[in-house]
């Protein structure tokens, strides 16, 4: 059974400024790549919820790698909801 997935305030303004950021610099195409990428991982993220990695620095946070450049970073809470905390393009130190 396929969890829930919320975004953060966070998240969605990640997602946002990673967009205009690829859109401006790169290419319209490249801001749909990441889009769809972001989409097809919740979805993946969603149905195997463990499938990514712990996180050695934030205990009880998972970090899905997108791409080379793309991270999200989730919490499961109470085997129920995915809770999408913040995502990280690489290309750009934005911490």
């Amino acid at each position: 059974m396929a969890l829930n997935v919320r975004l953060s305030d966070r998240a969605r303004a990640d997602i946002e400024e990673i967009a205009e950021y690829l859109e401006q610099n790169w290419s319209a195409k490249v801001k749909m790549d990441f889009l769809i990428g972001i989409t097809d991982k919740m979805e993946a993220i969603s149905e195997m919820p463990h499938m990514c990695r712990e996180s050695a620095n934030q205990p009880g946070v998972r970090e899905c790698v997108v791409n080379k450049h793309i991270i999200i970073y989730y919490r499961i809470v109470d085997n129920r909801l995915i809770n999408v905390l913040s995502i990280r393009n690489t290309r750009r130190n934005n911490s």
